[in-house]
């Protein structure tokens, strides 16, 4: 009626009125199947890929300077590798604020579409955050010489102020400084150069600091290596999430990107920050001045890395909505610090599977022939192997004794016996399969070595075979009663089969009792007011959960 009245209004007959009725309903029906066409192509396109599993060959990382090359410079070919993973730096990708060099990431992508296989990627924050978020200024006309402590430049006009100021280059040592100014032209250096260049084939570097309003930063101390960034420095933050932003708007949706790991907390691709005290101290202290405060597990750094490090990993989730993701697990406080360490990456663990399901993947970089669940990163591989994506990179390849003796965890490592280097690599394989892992990143070297392609098919059967149906817990023996006299305590226990982990709760009359989270539960010392009190226990593992008989208390 009222499309009726509004022609009428306007003069129009029955005719005009009804024809003009079924345009619009034409019209309309065009919109449906068009947004429906769009809604369901949306819905196709948020789809998950699946999980990464089977063999990733691992070369070395790439650059423009160093690019994956072609076809057979790497064993894209070889019918036991999956995938390769894939490694490059920021300073690579992004050269100037908002200006990106994708070219080495898609030349990788072009590669796997030719092979049939995929890539993960892993983009390097840390210590290859580009200099110009550092305020560097960059200059291309470097002339150095071999073991000289000197830096010839004809357009970099070295100023007094340049001294102190960090080089960063191919061609001298990380954390090389300004010494002094010889003239306009050089500098003497902290460090001697480590090659020599010419005019012709200059060097380029950049000088830190030089531009005000950069991203704080710290040169590491030895044993670490490299300049890094601060991760919850205000700009680095921001520009790390506009750059995995513009990455994922580009990478998301290819189907050769198998996976994603996640960074831009850390030195490199572990989430690792420091071992040193000096740079514990540095990063503490960066952190409190940032305001950040200390709790009484966590220092202050630990604290802002925590933060920070959800804040990435809320950045990732939204930019790759498809494409599985994966923190590769570390502490990232060491030395004096390590059990603080272990506890802000286990936070980091349980926060992300609870918020992330299913999409929260976890990896480890240290496999060898002794990784079990009981060390506590393969034991976050473990636990969420049926839920989450989960992987593991080898520790090292077998292509030294020194290596070999690693894998073996034998002397000077370990004391365990030292086995040959097949055994050694065909073992940390087996090690993989039993904590659950679903792929493994494996040196070039060992995957393109002849003697280890049995190895490469059977294990990496083994890593793409079909995830049991996990089993729900069952209770084999019930808690049973107790009678203590007061002042005494009692103690109850459950015995659960199911699949591993079980988790277990007990409760006093209904309601769960703090930290009472073991198969066996002791209770304070009893009083009167105990008498009677009901206690049970609730048994939980991925597949669901049961609850035990409730034992009775009697105090006497």
């Amino acid at each position: 009626m009222k499309l009726g009245a509004t022609y009428r209004q306007s003069g129009s007959t029955m005719p005009e009125i009804m024809a003009a009725a079924l345009r619009l309903m034409k019209r309309l029906c065009l919109a449906f199947v068009v947004f429906g066409s769009l809604g369901a192509a949306m819905a196709q396109a948020q789809s998950q890929k699946p999980y990464p599993r089977g063999i990733m060959d691992l070369p070395g990382a790439i650059s423009a300077k160093n690019p994956i090359g072609t076809i057979t410079d790497h064993p894209w070919q070889n019918v036991n590798v999956d995938g390769l993973r894939i490694r490059t730096g920021w300073d690579n990708t992004e050269t100037a604020d908002g200006v990106y060099n994708w070219a080495q990431i898609d030349e990788c992508l072009a590669l796997a579409v030719t092979s049939g296989k995929f890539i993960g990627l892993g983009m390097i924050a840390g210590i290859d955050a580009p200099p110009w978020l550092m305020g560097g200024c960059t200059f291309t006309d470097g002339v150095t010489t071999l073991d000289a402590a000197t830096l010839t430049s004809s357009t970099a006009n070295f100023v007094t102020e340049d001294v102190g100021g960090v080089i960063v280059s191919a061609y001298f040592p990380a954390g090389t400084t300004i010494v002094s100014r010889i003239s306009s032209t050089v500098v003497q250096t902290s460090a001697a150069a480590t090659r020599t260049t010419n005019t012709k084939n200059p060097a380029a570097f950049s000088i830190l600091a030089c531009n005000p309003g950069g991203a704080a930063f710290r040169v590491l101390t030895a044993p670490d290596s490299g300049v890094m960034v601060v991760p919850w420095d205000p700009l680095a933050k921001a520009k790390w999430k506009a750059f995995v932003t513009a990455l994922g708007a580009r990478y998301d949706s290819n189907p050769q990107l198998g996976y994603m790991v996640m960074t831009g907390f850390c030195q490199a691709g572990e989430a690792y920050l420091a071992s040193v005290q000096a740079d514990i101290d540095f990063f503490d202290a960066s952190a409190i001045a940032a305001g950040y405060v200390a709790t009484p597990d966590l220092p202050a750094g630990l604290v802002a890395w925590e933060a920070t490090v959800k804040e990435v990993v809320d950045t990732y989730m939204t930019a790759f909505p498809t494409t599985p993701l994966l923190i590769t697990g570390a502490k990232p406080y060491g030395g004096t610090q390590s059990s603080a360490g272990t506890k802000a990456m286990n936070d980091i663990f349980a926060w992300g599977v609870t918020t992330y399901p299913g999409r929260f993947g976890i990896m480890n970089a240290q496999l060898h022939v002794t990784s079990s669940t009981g060390y506590y990163l393969n034991a976050a591989i473990y636990n969420n192997r049926f839920t989450e994506p989960v992987g593991i990179q080898f520790l090292c390849s077998t292509n030294s004794a020194d290596n070999v003796a690693r894998l073996s965890n034998s002397p000077p490592y370990g004391s365990d016996p030292l086995l040959s280097a097949y055994d050694a690599i065909n073992n940390s394989f087996t090690a993989a399969v039993n904590i659950g892992c679903k792929f493994v990143e494996t040196y070039e070297v060992d995957v393109k070595n002849s003697a280890y392609q049995t190895i490469l098919a059977t294990q990496g059967a083994a890593l793409k075979s079909p995830t049991p149906t996990p089993t729900a817990p069952s209770i084999t023996t019930q808690p049973a009663d107790k009678t203590v006299r007061a002042g005494r305590t009692a103690k109850f226990t459950v015995t659960a089969a199911g699949t591993a982990p079980l988790t277990y709760q007990w409760t006093k009359n209904g309601a769960n009792i703090s930290g009472a989270t073991k198969a066996s539960y002791i209770t304070p010392a009893t009083t009167t007011a105990d008498n009677g009190a009901l206690f049970a226990v609730v048994v939980s593992n991925v597949a669901g959960s049961i609850t035990s008989n409730s034992a009775t208390l009697t105090v006497k």
